[in-house]
């Protein structure tokens, strides 16, 4: 089965991440997470984001999921400016897929429930977001489980679950933030290679944060983050 992610087709050179002089701090200034960070990413590619810990890859994540805003600087994504957009839950929703280290999942809730939460401001009634939850579940291997809850679940079964809530809404986008940091090597390996064939499948604009130069070889385009800079 095909999940479609994008919304329309756009033309590949299309820019969906348009980034200029953008800087963040913390403590009145003290601390520099970002220090004038210019970045364009085309629509349809898959960047990996490399860095030490605290070089501020995981920062220009946020800033570009509207996690967090700038101190200062330009940030256009998806046809959104950032700095301007007053409902912001609005742009996560229709535009962000979020996939998470340690999976965000949560405990109480079913792994159906789980992917059905990104729907819950969306127009689809309940039994429609049952339907693609399911039917996400079974993309990733998993409809079979969605009555467990995450904690009867192993390590690589909750990422991919987390994978199934990222694409609950067709986002144009996925940030992916360390998503095989907290599993072994194999496990890893099959994550990645899911994250792998999403892009390439639905041509969805993948953008993932790592600190392991092994995985960030996968993707087509690297760039590095060091002492809040991107590195020439």
């Amino acid at each position: 089965m095909e999940v479609k992610c994008l919304k329309n087709q756009h033309e590949a050179l299309e820019k969906v991440v348009e980034i200029k002089g953008l800087k963040k701090s913390y403590e009145n200034g003290k601390i520099k997470a970002l220090d004038g960070v210019d970045l364009e990413i085309k629509k349809g590619e898959f960047v990996s984001i490399i860095g030490p810990s605290g070089s501020g890859k995981s920062t220009l994540l946020n800033m570009l999921g509207a996690l967090d805003l700038p101190t200062e600087g330009k940030i256009n994504v998806a046809s959104y400016d950032l700095t301007k957009t007053k409902d912001l839950n609005n742009f996560r929703s229709k535009e962000i897929g979020f996939i998470f280290q340690l999976h965000n999942l949560i405990p109480n809730l079913t792994v159906l429930e789980n992917v059905e939460i990104p729907m819950y401001e969306s127009r689809l009634s309940s039994k429609k977001m049952h339907e693609r939850a399911l039917k996400l579940l079974d993309y990733v291997g998993l409809q079979e489980k969605a009555s467990r809850k995450p904690t009867q679940l192993s390590g690589g079964e909750r990422q991919r679950v987390a994978i199934a809530r990222a694409l609950a809404n067709n986002p144009s986008i996925i940030l992916a933030d360390e998503p095989t940091g907290s599993l072994d090597s194999k496990t890893g390996q099959m994550i990645l290679q899911r994250l792998k064939e999403i892009h390439e499948k639905e041509k969805v604009t993948l953008i993932m944060v790592t600190h392991d130069m092994g995985v960030a070889s996968l993707a087509e385009r690297t760039i590095e983050v060091l002492d809040g800079k991107i590195k020439a």
